[in-house]
């Protein structure tokens, strides 16, 4: 990333808010473009849980990945061959021959602080910059200058690929590339015949192990909103924003453009329409600065959805990271749309400080995404563990719910 780069704040104590209920946008919805409901995820809202905080390890005990320094853009998905499955970003792995703004990798383990990091070539593997015209996933180029990651999902046996940046050196829109052999020692994949310019990044909801316990007819995706106001989609990955909206794909054909819809009604009215000026957003925060890179995950023991999002603590500094200096808000909801309940919010950097030796010792902020991956949710859904890109690398920290 280019984006915040300065000294190293000191470390701030990792503080639980008090758990508040999230307004969200009063949307009333536009019945006349809503879909059919697929009611295994688009009941009604249930009512509110207890008031619910997080106790995280200390910052002693949490782990940054051997291998992955200088990386970011970690999207990992839960694959039916027990791994999980990752883009990278702006980092030199082992067996490149140079730095890639965008790769494809592998994470292994059978606990989440015992990840190891596997890159593995894609496409044509001597072309380390295929994504455009080739079958591969790499990109060069730092920044908004090359193709960078947004959203993986394994589904039906194939691994969706939401790629960002698609506009040469704008930054802007988002479009589809699919593998049915990503498992492989050299996956290839496909580009779908059409992107959306109004989406700046979507990243996919998780469920478990290869989509089990998902929706029967859909998948789900964040995507950024610039304000709480209808159709205020962004279509950057960079800038801030204090709000964050849904696209929903169907699973008889996520390679038909028409077969996605934008989230237009409530959290207790869930609907879906065609174009992006009907959008509504699923959460508004006035006056947060989130940066656009949301991750959401389904803990199937609790019955919710977590929503983990990173926040400029500072927004008048314009010349930090959020690798470096970013804070961190945890949200609950029972469904993807909410309503959403604040369990922990940082005073500022998370968790702060100085990162290990393995990342570079550099500042340790919450990343410029944070994401729960479903695999590592203890079987009481209490237990789980936080990826980032916190210090500039592959950051994991267990955290535990707790509920008086």
């Amino acid at each position: 990333m280019v984006w915040w780069t300065r000294p190293v704040k000191r470390e701030m104590h990792m503080t639980l808010s008090i758990a508040r209920a999230v307004v969200l946008f009063a949307g009333v919805s536009l019945a006349a473009c809503s879909d059919p409901v697929d009611q295994r995820a688009e009941g009604p809202a249930l009512a509110a849980a207890a008031t619910t905080t997080i106790s995280w390890d200390p910052k002693s005990a949490m782990k940054q990945i051997v291998r992955t320094k200088g990386c970011d853009s970690w999207t990992p998905t839960w694959a039916p061959d027990g791994n999980l499955y990752t883009a990278y970003g702006d980092c030199r792995p082992r067996n490149a021959p140079q730095k890639l703004g965008m790769g494809f990798g592998r994470l292994s383990g059978s606990t989440g602080y015992g990840i190891t990091f596997t890159p593995v070539a894609t496409g044509d593997p001597l072309d380390w910059d295929d994504a455009v015209a080739g079958a591969g996933v790499e990109a060069l180029g730092d920044g908004p200058a090359s193709e960078k990651a947004a959203g993986m999902l394994n589904v039906g046996g194939r691994l969706w690929y939401w790629i960002r940046n698609i506009a040469p050196g704008a930054g802007t829109g988002v479009r589809l590339k699919f593998s049915d052999d990503y498992s492989s020692a050299n996956p290839q994949f496909t580009w779908v015949s059409w992107g959306l310019p109004e989406i700046g990044y979507a990243s996919f909801v998780q469920y478990r192990k290869g989509y089990a316990g998902g929706p029967l007819r859909y998948v789900y995706a964040v995507i950024p909103m610039r304000s709480g106001a209808t159709g205020s989609v962004s279509n950057s990955a960079y800038d801030l924003i204090p709000a964050f909206g849904l696209i929903r794909g169907s699973r008889s054909d996520l390679t038909l453009q028409a077969n996605w819809k934008y989230f237009c009604g409530s959290s207790t009215t869930p609907a879906w329409c065609a174009s992006p000026s009907a959008a509504k957003p699923i959460l508004f925060q006035s006056g947060m600065m989130f940066t656009a890179r949301a991750g959401m995950s389904w803990n199937k023991p609790l019955g919710k959805f977590m929503l983990s999002l990173v926040y400029d603590p500072t927004p008048a500094t314009t010349d930090d990271s959020p690798r470096f200096d970013g804070g961190l808000r945890v949200f609950l909801a029972p469904t993807p749309w909410g309503p959403w309940e604040t369990v922990f919010t940082s005073e500022g950097t998370w968790p702060g400080g100085t990162s290990t030796t393995t990342c570079g010792s550099t500042g340790w902020g919450a990343g410029e995404r944070a994401d729960i991956p479903t695999k590592y949710i203890s079987s009481d859904g209490k237990t789980f563990y936080l990826f980032s890109s916190g210090g500039d690398c592959l950051s994991i920290a267990r955290g535990v719910l707790q509920t008086p």
